[in-house]
């Protein structure tokens, strides 16, 4: 009874002497079926360490830090079916020819959906190359040409790195726009995206592992020297957001949206103090919180020099 279980198992993922429909290759499909190994004598634990060897002879590299290729080759090669261990416990020629059969078309699912894996990440780089295309070749003339309120309805459907280059090119000139800020605004802004973005992300970059996306050691000093020190900091913030090694999709869309803020945040920042060259963009109209809470204390700063200065004049 047990070998013919054995038997259906085998028919049906060769596809070839069935008319069955081929199983679907996934994740918990590969655990089903590395479940019914364990009835065989294979080991039931991982090698976690394996040593290094040499692929000509075989041999052990002392010495050698232990690769991915070591853990995945040693166990793999531990699947193998044991034929001697396999006598020792009287299985009788047809059981060893199921368990090296089931054995052989566990490797080929595994490799099967390795393969579909590489295949969607081959579609993924085509799909990016044809959006870059189309972004090259769409004409900025025409876009900035728009009503306000048509330009503002297609942001909302493009994707944060797609926005990005629209700002960019919308305001070409926005880094010298910035410099044309007075000290005590760019000591503001300066503090605002420390305050709002980096400080922010420091905290929370080793909890959600994210420090692997941005360069060993990522630390920056937003100490204010003169202005184009402080413009050159938020430039390099923005840099290094941008060209973060995501090492998942969410990683990627989290820098992107950041640095997507920024650059709305300097926008805004650039047309409320009256320094940004048009066309002004009418999607930032939204107030930034943390800016107008630095507008207001700096307002109440002037406004309380303006009521003594009268006072002392009145003296004199």
């Amino acid at each position: 009874m047990q070998n013919q279980e054995l038997q259906n198992t085998i028919i049906y993922a060769i596809g070839s002497q069935t008319s069955n429909p081929s199983p679907i290759i996934n994740k918990p499909f590969l655990e089903q079926h590395f479940t019914e190994l364990l009835q065989y004598p294979i080991p039931k634990e991982a090698q976690r360490y394996p040593k290094p060897s040499r692929p000509v002879d075989n041999s052990y590299i002392w010495q050698s830090p232990t690769q991915i290729h070591d853990i995945i080759y040693a166990n793999l090669i531990s699947l193998v079916p044991n034929i001697d261990i396999g006598y020792q416990m009287e299985m009788d020629p047809e059981q060893l020819k199921i368990w090296i059969e089931q054995t052989k078309e566990y490797g080929e699912n595994l490799n099967k959906d390795f393969q579909n894996k590489c295949n969607k990440k081959l579609q993924k780089i085509l799909r990016i190359e044809e959006q870059k295309q189309k972004c090259q070749v769409l004409n900025m003339d025409y876009f900035n040409q728009l009503p306000e309120d048509i330009i503002k309805h297609i942001h909302k459907y493009l994707t944060p790195e797609i926005n990005i280059k629209l700002m960019k090119a919308r305001y070409p000139n926005l880094y010298a726009n910035l410099m044309k800020l007075r000290v005590p605004q760019i000591k503001n802004l300066t503090e605002s995206i420390r305050k709002n973005f980096y400080s922010q992300i420091m905290q929370q970059l080793y909890k959600n592992n994210r420090a692997r996306c941005l360069p060993k050691g990522f630390y920056m000093r937003f100490g204010f020297h003169n202005k184009q020190y402080s413009i050159d900091t938020i430039y390099k913030l923005l840099g290094s957001f941008e060209n973060a090694v995501a090492h998942t999709p969410g990683d990627y869309m989290y820098f992107q949206k950041k640095s997507l803020q920024i650059i709305k945040t300097l926008i805004y920042v650039a047309k409320k103090k009256k320094v940004l060259e048009k066309p002004y963009a009418p999607e930032l109209e939204e107030k930034v919180s943390a800016l107008e809470s630095n507008k207001k204390s700096t307002k109440n700063k002037k406004t309380t020099k303006k009521e003594k200065t009268p006072k002392k004049e009145k003296e004199n």
